[in-house]
């Protein structure tokens, strides 16, 4: 049995370092950690003038470039670079909180040959507001959990949970099911376990293997993150019921405001409100996103390259190859004529 680690990376921070240490001295053994990083210049950045890689002989970095950046894509790609049995998913603001994450990981996802996927429940960092805690904690019980595809009435969306913040995927059910899917703005590990559901398989929650999450999100971010889930959503509408989700959202900010002010969090309760109105904001322009013009998506998106390449792909499946590409009526039905004979000039007269 054999485990490969996928790290994503972009503009990485030392919270990176505690990553991989703690990654490394987990009671089963990484056999390789794959980073893929986009620009290589933030990661050499943060690299100078450190021993990462001579102290880190199984590390295999593979740089992009933020334009070949895609969701679900890139990180097929490394997954394509690892031969093992298990491939554990992991972002680079995740630390675990104790050395057997990924045993508990893997006796999980063990448990049941159907199981495709387990994952790991996240709590955020001390510095994080309590509101963005009281949410994670939402999200992510104190009960594990065994889903399948049995539950969607039961769960609606939420069946399809799954964060590749820390994730273990079995690599066979992986490669049988294709992967993530291509071009996908976020969501790629939801959208993989929704496949996975409808194709029989389970999706395992792992409430003591516990990680903490560093990221803590500015409104403008909380924002374009809405934003794009919206527009997530809003392209699978056989997943997911938009409404179901805006009731819940709803819900969830209604709970959030009772926590805080029962709890005492006076200084939260004011920036509670200015970041739900920044998410409801992001979540109704990403829902209508078909009516927005590309500059303005490309405003509002967290990844506005996503766009350029989904402009390109329409226009090249707008394309019809019998009629020609970029001609007119008038020029397609010239060409689809005979041509004219030339007369000379004897003939003309």
């Amino acid at each position: 049995m054999t485990v490969d680690l996928v790290i994503t990376t972009y503009k990485p921070t030392k919270t990176f370092f505690d990553l991989v240490d703690k990654i490394s001295t987990q009671t089963v053994e990484i056999r390789k950690i794959i980073i893929l990083n986009v620009e290589q210049k933030f990661f050499d950045r943060l690299l100078y003038a450190t021993k990462f890689i001579e102290e880190h002989k199984n590390v295999e970095v593979r740089h992009i470039s933020a334009r070949e950046f895609d969701c679900g894509k890139s990180r097929n790609l490394a997954v394509k670079l690892s031969d093992a049995d298990y491939v554990l998913m992991m972002g680079q603001t995740i630390v675990p909180n104790s050395p057997d994450v990924l045993e508990k990981l893997l006796k999980a996802i063990n448990s049941d040959e159907e199981i495709a996927l387990s994952y790991a429940c996240q709590v955020l960092c001390d510095e994080a507001p309590e509101m963005f805690k009281f949410v994670k904690r939402f999200y992510f019980s104190q009960d594990s959990y065994v889903r399948s595809i049995k539950d969607f009435d039961n769960y609606g969306w939420t069946t399809f949970m799954c964060s590749n913040l820390c994730a273990l995927y079995r690599r066979d059910i992986f490669d049988k099911l294709g992967g993530f899917s291509n071009h996908v703005i976020c969501n790629e590990d939801v959208l993989y376990a929704a496949k996975a559901l409808k194709e029989g398989y389970k999706v395992a929650y792992v409430s003591d293997a516990v990680v903490t999450d560093y990221k803590v999100v500015t409104e403008d971010e909380v924002q374009r993150l809405s934003f794009d889930k919206a527009v997530s959503f809003a392209k699978h509408p056989e997943l997911f019921d938009i409404s179901a989700i805006r009731d819940e959202s709803k819900k969830i900010d209604k709970m959030t405001a009772a926590h805080l002010k029962r709890s005492g969090f006076k200084n939260d309760s004011f920036m509670h409100k200015k970041y739900a109105r920044a998410l409801k904001k992001g979540f109704s322009k990403g829902v209508k996103y078909k009516k927005i013009s590309m500059y303005d998506m490309k405003k509002y998106s967290a990844n506005p390259e996503y766009w350029r390449i989904d402009e390109i792909l329409r226009d090249r499946n707008s394309v019809d190859v019998h009629s020609g590409y970029g001609k007119s009526e008038a020029e397609r039905e010239m060409l689809s004529k005979p041509p004219v004979k030339a007369l000379k000039k004897d003939e003309d007269k």
